[in-house]
């Protein structure tokens, strides 16, 4: 509608519109229900309706019961179950997009949700509706983060090479059971004395010999067999160093890597050669030995002579002499003790060094290393001067706080504890020591960083992978690349031609030569692949980069691919010129649908003025066309005192962006203004950009007259029963009065007359009758009243038990078996004084109207279900007949005249109920029994 001041008015449409409108809707329309659980809380929604094109989406039919989980159980992992209720509880006004893949669908869908009172209401569409604009946008929107992935997977490969190349520790990984070379970095190739290109790829033992030795092989092939980590301590190895054989020690550690079933795939090692050290501490076990001979020898020549005694002591000091250079100048720490308390007599001065600040030299180990008992050290002392045997650690940690400057700290050793003789009896220990802290927390750090590649690899996601070496080895994959692939993580270590040959014949391994060959890196986009999963292929489109690896010399050595799958963009591009024509053709079925529904069809731009005004609008207010309509707009039919809260009610609806309702008048053609009830709603393009408002109206002033027709009746009704109930008392009374006297007055042999007494029995049953009919009226004339009674928490079982004492005689005159189940509803937000009346009426009628030929048997049940507190009576008596059912619940309707009544209980059971805003069912079989279900909300 327009803001302008001068409009026309719209005319009357049929009701057979919107459903004119649904049938012929290319876009598919849902009207769903929420479903609620015991806490009130929506567990999902029930389908009420489907438009044909929704059935068509769907594979549904129109009216397909069930809810949205059981024929839909992805819809909570694609998120349209979260959207339908952010629509329904909060207002949410957004599309939602999804790629549904599950429940017998396969395609892209746009949602738009909207409540309408209790109901949901959607419209969707699928692939085909898609806007050019919006698939351009999402074109552009992918490339963007394809390049930003792109950049960022480039920035953290480097980060992770260098790290690895920079590692002060040497690090390898072998792969398969050859232990093929699948990487060293930095370190490791200037142990091995080789370059990066001649060991990748290789078997670690074909490409250095010289290391194949027997031990070796055997922790190499007990890791790969058992699973188990093997540490080794000194592990003597021959390797080729500056083209000549040297021996070499290393402290090692070889873990197994697994596949993802579990299997051994490889072997990581991270290494530190200690040959210096081992070497050193060789060199001062050799030392003690010769030590221990010389002395004994001495000793023996000092039993000859004295004077070759004092010429042996002199050697032997000046012997020892340049023993203790040669340990001055070793870069172990190197002490001696003496006795069994260990007292120090000997420390070098990288012990000195090591222990700055505290006095070594003639106090015992206990008094200047209190640390050492804590961790054991005292006790290996006293062990190895006790027993005589030699004792070595490994990477053995010590806490001390160092005098030195810095905090406090752990330090790891390697060490060896050997006792020295004289003549045979032990008298100290020589300790021999190295500081392994730098390799140890090296170690650790690697171990570390390994966690964090894995992390790192497993994180990124989308496809990522590694080829080296001239066969385009597959040195890692991340699991997104190997799903891609269809593969397992058995395909490390393989020629990618023999993993993929697909790829070969779609020219993707020539690519990747031409990379490793060229140094070049090499863009591909949209590019369509074909690969073959489990047996069958599938195409797919992908964005991907090949970029060259280098080693430290610049020469390249492998490819890093990562790839971004596109395949819905693709297809989508395909399809773009398609959906162009389509929408065109959408906007003119839409014109040509509107021209021929009978209701009043509008559409405004978002600053309210005309986009759109169908045919029966024109004829309604009795223009040509719309530039006519346009000459003067809608307040031009629409009465001056109404049309300024009109127009506020449109304007403020496109400022909310809600939908909106109203009514109010409008000229008609021939000049009477007829009542309208004009709707309408905001409507977006496929960006989110509002559209515009679209809206219909129909003419209601028949409805509004016939209503208040009905309303009038009813009140003269309520009037009529309630003057009726209320001036007839009086006269039963007088009458009730004068049976009462006559009774009295009548000589005793005349009252007990065959003829009289009965006649004057059935007088007084009489009057009572009509007694109760005149306070049931009453009761009536009081509920018609009554549209929102007040309420309150009312205890079930307190009211039942109440009733029950009320209905004892009648339980006790008919043997009934009344049976009560009411815990699960502990209570009712209901009337009490009428929940007491629909529970005391639905359990006489079912004793009063039991079968003759059995025991009555009465049972009341309660329990919650979503929405509603349910009570249920259920009888064995007489039953209902089908025919009888739609009657049950009308005023004065009695189906059984051998029970006294008055017809009215069970009407006002059904009003009280249904003020309340409630429902009754009855499920009746004639002669089987009735069961009576009330549903009160909550």
């Amino acid at each position: 509608m327009d803001s302008a001041p001068n409009s026309p008015a719209p005319a009357p449409l049929p009701d057979s519109l919107f459903r004119d409108l649904l049938a012929a809707s290319l876009t598919g329309v849902n009207v769903l229900r929420p479903v609620y659980d015991a806490n009130g809380t929506i567990i999902d929604f029930a389908l009420e309706y489907l438009n044909p094109a929704g059935q068509r989406m769907t594979g549904l039919a129109e009216r397909p019961g069930g809810t949205l989980l059981t024929h839909f159980p992805h819809a909570i992992a694609s998120g349209i179950l979260a959207y339908y209720l952010r629509v329904y509880s909060h207002g949410a006004t957004n599309v939602y997009e999804t790629n549904y893949q599950a429940d017998r669908l396969d395609n892209y869908f746009r949602l738009s949700a909207r409540r309408s009172g209790e109901w949901l209401v959607v419209s969707f569409t699928d692939t085909s509706d898609q806007d050019r604009s919006a698939v351009e946008q999402a074109l552009r929107e992918s490339q963007a983060r394809e390049k930003a992935l792109r950049a960022e997977t480039e920035l953290q490969h480097d980060t992770l090479r260098r790290f690895v190349e920079q590692a002060p520790v040497a690090v390898a990984i072998y792969r398969g059971p050859r232990y093929r070379v699948e990487l060293a970095n930095t370190t490791t190739l200037a142990i091995w004395g080789r370059s990066l290109p001649d060991v990748l790829g290789r078997p670690v033992f074909e490409a250095m010999p010289e290391a194949a030795t027997p031990d070796v092989v055997a922790i190499f092939d007990k890791v790969y067999t058992t699973g188990i980590a093997h540490t080794a301590h000194e592990q003597r190895t021959i390797i080729d160093r500056n083209g000549q054989p040297e021996e070499v020690y290393w402290n090692c550690v070889f873990q197994p890597e697994f596949d993802s079933d579990g299997r051994v795939s490889g072997i990581r090692s991270v290494g530190t050669e200690v040959t210096g050290q081992v070497r050193a501490r060789q060199q001062v076990q050799q030392f003690n030995q010769e030590l221990e001979a010389r002395v004994a020898e001495r000793t023996r020549q000092l039993a000859e002579t004295q004077a070759a005694a004092l010429a042996a002591a002199e050697r032997r000091a000046q012997e020892r002499e340049e023993l203790y250079q040669v340990l001055e100048q070793t870069p172990a720490a190197i002490a001696i003790t003496r006795g069994p308390d260990h007292r120090y007599v000997y420390v070098n001065p990288t012990s000195l060094t090591l222990f700055a600040g505290r006095q070594l030299l003639g106090n015992t180990v206990a008094e200047v290393l209190p640390e050492a008992g804590p961790v054991g050290l005292l006790a290996l002392l006293d062990q190895v001067y006790a027993t005589g045997e030699t004792f070595s650690g490994t990477e053995h940690p010590l806490g001390f706080t160092s005098h030195a400057p810095g905090p406090d700290q752990i330090r790891y050793f390697n060490f060896t504890y050997q006792a020295y003789r004289e003549n045979g009896t032990i008298v100290g220990i020589s300790t021999f020591a190295y500081d392994v802290t730098e390799q140890v927390r090296a170690r650790q750090r690697e171990q570390e960083s390994q966690l964090q590649i894995r992390a790192i690899m497993e994180g990124i996601p989308f496809p990522i992978n590694v080829c080296v070496g001239p066969d385009l080895d597959i040195q890692m994959a991340n699991q997104a690349m190997l799903t891609a692939w269809g593969k397992g993580p058995d395909v490390f270590g393989r020629r990618f031609a023999d993993v993929l040959p697909e790829l070969m014949e779609q020219g993707i391994t020539a690519q990747l030569h031409q990379v490793m060959n060229s140094g070049e890196p090499l863009h591909q986009r949209n590019q369509q692949i074909e690969v073959v999963i489990e047996g069958t292929p599938q195409t797919f489109y992908y964005n991907y980069s090949l970029v060259p690896l280098r080693d430290s010399q610049g020469q390249v050595y492998g490819i890093l691919n990562t790839a971004a799958d596109v395949t819905d963009l693709g297809v989508a591009h395909q399809r773009l010129e398609a959906l162009a024509g389509e929408l065109l053709e959408s906007e003119a079925r839409f014109r040509t649908m509107a021209d021929a529904a009978p209701n009043l069809v509008w559409a405004v731009y978002p600053d309210s003025s005309i986009r759109y005004i169908n045919r029966a609008f024109l004829d309604f207010v009795g223009v040509e066309n719309e530039q006519q309509y346009l000459a003067t707009g809608w307040s031009a039919y629409v009465p001056a005192d109404e049309f300024d809260q009109a127009q506020a009610t449109l304007t403020q609806a496109i400022k909310q962006l809600l939908p909106y309702a109203m009514e109010h008048r409008m000229r008609r053609y021939d000049g009477e203004y007829r009542w309208l009830l004009a709707q309408g709603a905001p409507s977006y393009l496929q960006n989110g950009e509002l559209y515009g408002y679209v809206g219909s109206a129909i003419d209601i002033t028949d409805l509004k007259q016939a209503n208040e027709q009905l309303r009038r009746t009813n009140a003269d009704l309520d009037n009529f029963i309630y003057t009726a109930s209320h001036d007839l008392k009086a006269p039963i009374a007088n009458i009730e009065g004068l049976l009462y006297l006559l009774g009295e007055e009548l000589p005793p042999a005349v009252a007990a007359d065959q003829a009289i007494a009965p006649t004057l029995a059935r007088m007084v049953e009489s009057v009572e009758r009509f007694k109760r009919t005149i306070n049931h009226l009453t009761e009536v004339s009081k509920l018609q009243k009554e549209y929102a009674p007040s309420t309150v928490a009312v205890e079930v079982a307190a009211v039942v038990e109440d009733v029950r004492r009320d209905l004892q005689p009648l339980l006790q005159e008919t043997a009934a078996q009344l049976v009560v189940a009411v815990e699960e509803v502990p209570w009712v937000q209901f009337s009490e004084k009428n929940l007491r009346s629909v529970i005391y009426n639905l359990l006489s009628n079912a004793l009063k109207y039991r079968h003759p030929d059995r025991p009555a048997q009465v049972a009341l049940r309660a329990r919650v279900q979503p929405g509603y507190t349910v009570l249920e009576v259920q009888d064995n008596g007489l039953g209902i007949h089908p025919d009888q059912q739609p009657r049950l619940f009308t005023m004065f309707q009695r189906f059984h005249t051998h029970v006294e009544g008055t017809g009215i209980g069970l009407y006002m059971v059904k009003r009280m109920v249904e003020n309340a805003g409630g429902y009754l069912e009855v499920n009746s079989q004639p002669g089987t029994g009735t069961t009576v279900t009330v549903y009160l909300p909550y």
